[in-house]
């Protein structure tokens, strides 16, 4: 399986996929759109990074998603606008 998926997907995301279904996880962290679709299609939940400082700021482990968000953009990982805003709103910091 992990050939067919590296045809369709990058190597990292296709590992990712092979691997938590290999040792039985429910849950991956995955970005790119194709693998979320193709982890979510093999019955995995998906979350991505903006998931994870959504989930960090709820449970208190960072006080504003705001500079996450602005440090990731600045390192070159492209956020568009409309899931910039819906971050923000969702952290309630419009």
């Amino acid at each position: 399986m992990f050939i067919s998926l590296e045809l369709t997907l990058g190597e990292g995301e296709a590992e990712v996929i092979v691997l938590a279904q290999e040792v039985g996880a429910d849950l991956v962290i995955i970005d790119e759109d194709k693998a979320r679709k193709v982890a979510k299609r093999s019955g995995l939940y998906v979350t991505g990074t903006i998931g994870l400082l959504l989930d960090a700021k709820k449970r208190g482990k960072i006080l504003h998603l705001k500079p996450f968000l602005d440090q990731l953009i600045e390192g070159g990982i492209y956020i568009s606008e409309n899931l910039y805003d819906n971050a923000l709103s969702q952290a309630s910091e419009e």
